[in-house]
């Protein structure tokens, strides 16, 4: 654990640009009222994880369907986006 982010620091490629996610946080706030999704996924280091985050995702909005809370899922939340 003692170098644990060390480790993690490995994983972020070197050409990595954060701003990248100042661009997907720009085009959120773009994005027309009620049309943002409820989550969304920016990975400059492209480890593959936004293929969790988009089953995450389907599973929760399933969720909230069979739980009968489907009514909090709007136009855009119900939607994920790779941003």
């Amino acid at each position: 654990m003692d170098d644990l982010g060390k480790r993690l620091a490995a994983l972020i490629l070197p050409d990595a640009d954060g701003a990248e996610v100042a661009e997907a946080v720009a085009r959120l706030v773009a994005m027309p009222h009620g049309t943002q999704p409820l989550r969304g996924h920016i990975d400059p280091s492209r480890d593959g994880s936004e293929v969790v985050s988009a089953v995450a995702h389907r599973v929760r909005v399933d969720f909230f369907r069979r739980i009968g809370l489907d009514s909090l899922l709007t136009a855009g939340s119900s939607l994920y986006l790779p941003l």
